[in-house]
């Protein structure tokens, strides 16, 4: 068993966070007016609402012109010939694959710092602020704790050890240790609170304050954006120029966090909510599309190397409850990776030969809503790491020693411990010593707020879906 020591701390006031650390509640739950999105999704902005319907204006002034849909035919024919889909080998993690893909295009810079951390544009209370080029319209902002902590811990915890991970203050040790403890070939992450001059950043999205990215951080901004979908693919919702003509239909600020930012609008109050929104936020670029009749939501998690060849994590899909609502859990059933690759990997290998012939290479999540005739639609890309991705290596790793089938990741930022940090490991490691070969508890990040609240995200692992689903309800109450 290795330990994980490896951690440098050289505070720098530069990048340090300025302004006040106050706390906002956020929405973590599928709101009523419906979302599509992975947890971490992402956001931009500007546009222009009518009394009666908004309008669409700026779809026909889309930043990329006509010779990129002939660009996008043409790699299209060569990627979807030569495109490798093939699964993640458990041993290389995401600095390692980032390293590859470096070495792959010669890069002689060996100073690469990963950066999971996601830049803010509505508030300045963390280490990164976009203030106009790179706006992101993260509205309600987050808590500071679960920006600046738990979401870039939830990644570090796959970081592996090719390049530091940034994080901006020191991680607890009874995590790194949890780590080791449960997560078998583990490799410990490197941790750094500091960006040199000259280092290159391979960053979680563009962040305006940081000179050197490893990713053009203007091809990758725009292909975080939602208006950028409907040019990776055919198979995507169809656009729509207002949100009156056509009810249901679905409206999406570009460049919104999470589930924020998405609304069905079926009637004038609908509507009206969302202009509301829209002036809320500053005028954030926004698309309009036809409404899916969902069967199944699923989202797929691979890496895109630059030679075109794409590792698979896996997928993950959320369920539908008995509620009518949607699961807010992700989950990852292992016995369904072949069904499910087999459905998503077109749109996965669409989507990665549209980032590169724009440049990108790297990490990328897509979600594909399923219609009753199993049509899918690509309704979100995020070319980045997805929140999902720890809880799929993981679940690879631990079904290789334990067989277990089953995985749901808990990660919102309501998401709390009754206990101290202390108190949350001796429990979780109780019951991972008790239960050795029936199911496994992996906690991926934490925050203790207090001796009686801990901040959490977590995994659980087993073979049944409700087994998995009482241990989240037991270390991870949703409040």
């Amino acid at each position: 068993m290795s330990e994980c020591s490896n951690i440098v701390f050289q505070i720098d006031p530069e990048l340090s966070s300025g302004g006040p650390k106050h706390v906002n509640s956020d929405i973590t739950e599928t709101p009523e007016t419906g979302s599509f999105t992975d947890w971490d999704d992402y956001n931009d902005g500007s546009l222009v609402s009518s009394p009666t319907s908004i309008q669409a204006t700026k779809l026909e002034n889309l930043w990329i012109g006509a010779s990129i849909f002939e660009a996008r035919a043409a790699n299209l024919a060569v990627g979807q010939a030569h495109a490798r889909v093939k699964p993640w080998c458990g041993t290389k993690y995401f600095s390692n694959l980032v390293k590859e893909g470096l070495a792959y295009l010669n890069s002689k810079n060996d100073e690469v710092i990963m950066v999971y951390e996601c830049p803010s544009t509505s508030c300045n209370d963390t280490s990164f602020y976009n203030t106009s080029q790179y706006r992101i319209h993260d509205y309600p902002p987050a808590p500071f704790e679960y920006k600046a902590m738990l979401r870039p811990l939830r990644y570090a915890s796959m970081n592996g050890d090719a390049y530091p991970s940034f994080l901006m203050a020191e991680p607890d040790q009874r995590l790194l240790a949890h780590w080791v403890k449960t997560i078998p070939n583990y490799v410990c992450p490197h941790f750094v609170s500091a960006i040199t001059p000259t280092a290159k950043v391979y960053a979680y999205l563009p962040i305006e304050n940081v000179p050197n990215h490893v990713i053009d951080p203007d091809v990758h901004y725009d292909l975080a954006g939602k208006r950028a979908i409907n040019f990776m693919t055919d198979n995507a919702p169809r656009l729509l120029p207002n949100t009156k003509d056509v009810r249901p239909c679905v409206a999406k600020v570009s460049h919104a966090m999470g589930s924020l930012g998405i609304f069905i609008i079926s009637n004038d109050e609908d509507e009206a909510e969302f202009e509301q929104f829209v002036r809320d936020t500053e005028n954030p670029t926004f698309v309009i599309t036809e409404f899916v009749d969902i069967k199944r939501n699923v989202s797929c998690h691979y890496f895109i190397h630059p030679n075109g060849e794409i590792i698979w994590f896996g997928s993950s899909e959320n369920i539908l409850l008995p509620s009518g609502k949607w699961d807010c859990d992700s989950t990852v059933d292992m016995n369904q990776q072949k069904e499910l690759e087999g459905l998503q990997a077109p749109h996965a290998v669409e989507v990665a030969e549209y980032c590169r012939s724009r440049g990108y290479w790297g990490f990328c999540g897509i979600d594909v809503l399923f219609d009753p005739e199993g049509v899918g639609f690509v309704v979100d890309v995020n070319p980045r790491v997805t929140g999902t991705m720890p809880a799929l290596m993981a679940a690879k790793q631990i079904q290789d020693k334990y067989g277990f089938t089953v995985g749901k990741m808990r990660r919102s930022s309501k998401c709390f411990f009754a206990g101290s940090t202390e108190k949350l490991f001796h429990e979780v490691d109780k019951y991972n010593v008790d239960h050795v070969g029936e199911s496994l508890v992996v906690v991926f990040s934490i925050h203790e707020m207090n001796e009686e609240k801990t901040q959490i995200n977590v995994g659980a692992y087993g073979n049944s879906h409700e087994l998995c689903e009482r241990l989240l309800d037991r270390f991870a109450q949703v409040v």
